[in-house]
């Protein structure tokens, strides 16, 4: 019987020091330009012995010291960050310039460090900085042909490629009525399940044998009895050829009938809640998520096999000449399919970012998050070239304004929320509103900008506003700040990716849909708030539906 003896293999200990936002530059001879990811560079740099440093690019490029010329800089940069074993010797520092070239050159704002190599801005890529960005990507075959737009495939349009152009029509079955929708613009379908409401969708959508990613959000008016149905697409009540997403013993149930995945959270009433419901063909997995989370993954027996029936949505037909039943009542929104896997990252942010404004000259007004609450703006507001990352948004006379309106959830009492915003100060002579919150009966001053420079947030508690005040900042510098809202912490002020001061607190609403308005109050004197002017820019802004963790505001700064 052979005898297998394992020895310990002993690894020497090495210790990495990094500097984020900084890039090292050099000559050409020091250094070796590989694409790949930072972390695989790092652990490139551990594992052999000739490398002593490295700058990572944002472009996936790496830059390899295996030596430290005598002529080189350590710069600021948004787009790199500089990791090393062997610190520079500080006698070796030199504002020496070398000439290097690019041929081409480097492209839409990109420099050249290095003979052929370019360091890209956020929004470009390529060797030369030649391929256009787009966040989110675009989905279902589109492509991004400019700066954050996407040329869609036949078939699908949005601002992203998710959305199915007329292809499948939705036709209503006893009259299913509509109203306004989780994300202020369009509407909602809105089902009476005591009078047997649903919509059957036309033509059949083919799901068999392939990944798919279904996303919705749901509010039941009613506590849901068993087996409650949001989509279905039955062919037989065989295994494997009856798909259902429904509800059982008050939580999500995914099934391919006796083939079933359960979520493990209770289902609110009154409440909106986001659903993700993914099949992934590759791993033979299904996955339920509930407002971004993962709740349950488990494999499956096998994959969907339910040919030419139509899907329906809020109901259930189980199989050809069947009666449709398992009626849902409430409101369904925003019902997006894709036909492959979404990532975690994805869902989340399809879940809880609810709106992303980046102020392109080209899209000055567009949401670049998965809602599409375009903006609108006024008295002056315009994009300007000179942004935290490419163009800003600038108040630059009284009265200029940019704003937001139908937004639910910031509108819903003790939801949670987060602020994120980059702004610059161009003059101050009193105090100005930078963000305002209101509705038909209620305002708010969210973010202000008082006569020294301090800034104040507020959240109102039911009774009165709730303040922190933060630190003076300076004219003509950009900062970044989060402001941030959940039970369990209070209300919480973020300044350059720091904690700056919280408090406990609730927050009350007239659950009423809410309007943003930046850079000014337009004189609402409902609550007793005069006209506010900021002088200055914004850039950046994200709002989202949950409150963010201390990495992702870290991130948020380091990364805009």
């Amino acid at each position: 019987m052979p005898c297998f003896i394992f020895l310990p293999l002993w690894i020497e200990s090495k210790q990495v020091g990094s500097i984020n936002n900084m890039i090292l530059l050099s000559s050409a001879t020091s250094i070796a330009s590989i694409n790949s990811s930072c972390n695989k560079c790092i652990c490139m740099m551990i594992l052999t012995d000739n490398i002593v440093g490295i700058t990572c690019l944002q472009n996936q490029t790496c830059l390899l010291f295996s030596n430290y010329s005598l002529s080189y800089t350590i710069n600021n940069s948004l787009n790199g960050s500089f990791h090393f074993l062997i610190i520079p010797p500080e006698q070796q520092f030199s504002t020496v310039k070398t000439t290097v070239s690019c041929t081409p050159n480097c492209m839409n704002n990109g420099t050249c460090l290095f003979s052929n190599v370019c360091l890209c801005t956020s929004e470009w890529n390529g060797t030369y900085c030649e391929i256009p960005v787009c966040s989110p990507p675009c989905e279902n075959f589109g492509n991004c042909t400019s700066l954050g737009v996407c040329t869609c495939y036949h078939g699908w349009t949005g601002s992203y490629c998710q959305i199915g152009d007329g292809q499948f029509i939705g036709v209503g079955y006893n009259s299913p009525t509509y109203t306004a929708g989780i994300n202020g613009y369009g509407s909602v379908l809105a089902l009476n399940g005591i009078h047997n409401q649903c919509v059957i969708v036309y033509p059949y959508l083919n799901m068999s044998y392939i990944s798919f990613t279904w996303e919705f959000w749901i509010y039941p008016t009613i506590a849901l009895p068993n087996d409650t149905t949001f989509i279905s697409q039955c062919f037989n009540v065989s295994k494997d050829q009856c798909l259902l997403f429904m509800i059982r013993y008050d939580k999500i149930l995914f099934s391919f009938w006796y083939d079933d995945v359960s979520g493990l959270t209770v289902i609110p009433v009154n409440k909106w809640s986001h659903v993700t419901l993914i099949y992934d063909l590759i791993t033979n997995k299904k996955f339920i998520y509930l407002n971004g989370i993962l709740e349950h993954a488990q494999h499956s027996n096998g994959s969907l096999s339910a040919d030419f029936v139509n899907l329906t949505i809020g109901c259930r037909k189980m199989g050809k000449g069947a009666t449709y039943d398992k009626f849902f009542t409430g409101y369904i929104d925003q019902m997006l399919y894709n036909s492959r896997v979404k990532n975690a990252s994805e869902i989340l942010n399809d879940a809880t970012l609810v709106t992303y404004y980046r102020f392109l000259s080209n899209a000055s007004l567009m949401d670049s998050g998965p809602n599409y609450i375009n903006g609108s703006w006024g008295g002056g507001a315009a994009s300007i070239p000179s942004g935290i990352v490419n163009q800003a948004i600038d108040f630059p006379t009284n009265g200029s304004y940019f704003q937001l309106s139908g937004l639910v959830l910031l509108g819903t009492s003790n939801w949670p929320l987060s602020l994120s915003l980059w702004f610059k100060i161009n003059s101050l002579n009193e105090t100005s509103s930078v963000v305002y919150l209101s509705d038909a009966m209620q305002c708010m001053e969210m973010i202000t900008l008082l006569y020294n420079g301090t800034i104040q947030i507020q959240i109102f508690n039911g009774t009165m506003n709730n303040s922190i005040f933060g630190p003076v900042m300076h004219i003509g510098l950009w900062n970044h700040l989060i402001y941030t809202f959940s039970t369990v912490n209070g209300m919480r002020l973020y300044v350059n990716g720091s904690l700056y001061r919280s408090v406990i607190t609730t927050y009350s609403t007239n659950d009423s849909p809410v309007t943003l308005t930046f850079g000014n109050s337009l004189f609402n004197t409902t609550c007793g708030y005069l006209n506010k002017h900021f002088y200055g820019s914004i850039d950046e802004v994200r709002l989202y539906s949950r409150e963010l963790n201390a990495t992702e505001i870290v991130q948020l700064y380091t990364n805009p």
